[in-house]
């Protein structure tokens, strides 16, 4: 379900060279050591539309394929980055689900996926006293912070949940 635009080989110095509108970070895990995964700040295409982009020396067509088709299988959300600007920005950010998911899908699968890609990591979006909330306005799927009843401590059993709590820059 993700798109693919080719570059041209008059514009790259690799010799392949695609952009996808996939997440960077799910293109990350889809590819895996495949290919290298950049992100997309360029003009053309815009990269709030296709964040990433595949690069790669002499991948032989096997490889080409099998990445091709593995984008090609994989649903899209909105980019993380978009989700934060419009957070940081507006106070809440809001997306026609029917242009990322199938079209098949019951809500509630839509609500668990939109959630799980959330950047719940992220101060702006996730932090001691506000969360995020979905909602549907209108067909349109809604993201906005809302407060907390009361702080939220996390409890830190293992080494594992301490990395995921350290007081870190969040960025991306």
């Amino acid at each position: 379900m993700a798109r693919i635009i080719y570059c041209h080989p008059g514009r790259t110095k690799y010799d392949y060279h695609i952009y996808t509108d996939l997440d960077f970070w799910d293109a990350r895990r889809v590819l895996r050591s495949l290919a290298t995964v950049k992100r997309n700040f360029g003009e053309w295409p815009p990269g709030d539309e296709f964040p990433t982009q595949v690069v790669g020396f002499d991948l032989n067509s096997r490889v080409s394929r099998e990445i091709e088709k593995r984008i090609a299988r994989t649903i899209t959300s909105p980019p993380r980055h978009v989700i934060v600007r419009s957070m940081m920005f507006q106070g809440y950010f809001e997306f026609d689900p029917l242009k990322y998911y199938p079209k098949h899908w019951p809500e509630s699968l839509i609500f668990h996926f939109t959630y799980a890609r959330l950047p719940l990591g992220q101060a702006l979006l996730n932090n001691a006293y506000q969360t995020v909330q979905l909602t549907l306005v209108e067909g349109n799927m809604r993201v906005e912070r809302v407060q907390r009843d009361k702080k939220y401590d996390p409890i830190i059993k293992n080494i594992k949940d301490a990395r995921r709590h350290a007081l870190v820059p969040s960025c991306f």
